[in-house]
């Protein structure tokens, strides 16, 4: 075996090991959306929308499948929006909104801000199903949102709020 045919098959365990890091974040990714949308109740015939943050919104190009939209920022975690269409009851005012979740595995956990500047919660692999505090909190977080800073958002030129943007 030569040299250069040592160097190539580094890099493609190298390259494969990535990919695995990549599907693995991604399908914890999925999972944790399913989960938080299941856990409010979302309704089921009411779409959701994936999005790349950090790009700039574009209403006509927004139709990214999940693994699409992350993208990986300088600190190595997977970064994007979920888009999500609030509404009165009887289906008026609707309102788009779009969460930002950062997502990144290190060793036997995955790390997971609310928007960039999050507090970073580690989620032991093997607890991976068991996220209600996490859910509970993200929940929490959107109702103080309405409650406290919709006005805000709303009336000012501001339109990013923690983990929260209007767009």
């Amino acid at each position: 075996m030569t040299r250069y045919d040592e160097l190539t098959q580094i890099y493609r365990q190298t390259r494969q090991t990535f990919q695995k890091y990549e599907e693995d974040c991604s399908t914890f990714a999925r999972e944790l959306v399913n989960g938080l949308l299941e856990y409010i109740e979302w309704p089921r015939d009411q779409e959701i929308t994936y999005l790349a943050v950090g790009e700039e919104f574009d209403p006509n190009n927004k139709f990214y499948a999940l693994a699409g939209a992350m993208q990986m920022d300088a600190q190595s975690f997977w970064h994007f929006g979920v888009e999500l269409r609030l509404q009165e009851p009887n289906g008026s005012y609707p309102l788009p909104l779009v969460l930002s979740f950062f997502i990144k595995k290190v060793d036997d956990y995955f790390i997971v801000k609310l928007g960039p500047e999050g507090r970073e919660l580690k989620i032991p692999e093997s607890k991976r199903g068991q996220l209600q505090p996490f859910y509970e909190a993200v929940y929490t977080q959107i109702k103080e949102f309405f409650a406290k800073r919709y006005i805000q958002a709303i009336t000012g030129n501001e339109r990013q709020f923690g983990f929260i943007t209007l767009i």
